[in-house]
C-alpha cells in the first residue's frame, strides 16, 4: 500500500447516495415503537374518554346559563312588582326539567332556594325580596 498525502474524501463527495443507512432506520423504528407503547400505557383509558372533560365543561355552561336566566327573570320581577315576585318567579319555573324551586323560610324571611342542574352539575342560589317597596333603589341585572 502506498501512504496517502491528501486526505480521504466523504462518501458523498464520491458521489454515494445521502440517507440513512439500514441500522440507523433500525434504530429509529425501534426507538417509536417504545414511545409510543410508553404514551399508550400512560394515557391508559384517558383516550377512550376525551369527551368526558368536554361534556363536563358544557354541563356547567348550560347550568350557569340557566341559573343567569333565572337571576335576570327574578330581576325584572323585583323591579315590576315587589310583593308577587317570589311566586310570580316560582310560578314561571314550576314546570322546568333544569330549574327547581324550594319555598322556604331563613331567619324569619322567606326564601327560594333556586337549584339549575345539567347533567352532574349544579348551582344554588337563595332568592328573597330584595325591595321591600316601590321607594328603594331598583336592581340591575
Amino acid at each position: 500500500m502506498y501512504p496517502r498525502s491528501t486526505p480521504v474524501p466523504p462518501r458523498r463527495a464520491l458521489g454515494g447516495t445521502p440517507g440513512f443507512t439500514l441500522l440507523e432506520v433500525i434504530v429509529i423504528v425501534i426507538v417509536a415503537g417504545l414511545l409510543a407503547a410508553l404514551v399508550l400505557n400512560l394515557m391508559g383509558t384517558q383516550l377512550l374518554r376525551s369527551s368526558n372533560p368536554a361534556t363536563i365543561a358544557a354541563d356547567a355552561g348550560d347550568a350557569e346559563a340557566a341559573m343567569e336566566g333565572v337571576v335576570a327573570n327574578y330581576t325584572g320581577k323585583v323591579n315590576t312588582n315587589t310583593t308577587t315576585a317570589l311566586d310570580a318567579l316560582k310560578a314561571d319555573y314550576t314546570t322546568n326539567s333544569t330549574v327547581s324551586i324550594t319555598d322556604a323560610t331563613w331567619n324569619s324571611v322567606r326564601t327560594l332556594t333556586v337549584t339549575t342542574r345539567v347533567g352532574n352539575t349544579s348551582y344554588t342560589s337563595l332568592f328573597t325580596q330584595a325591595r321591600t317597596n316601590a321607594a328603594d333603589n331598583a336592581t340591575d341585572y
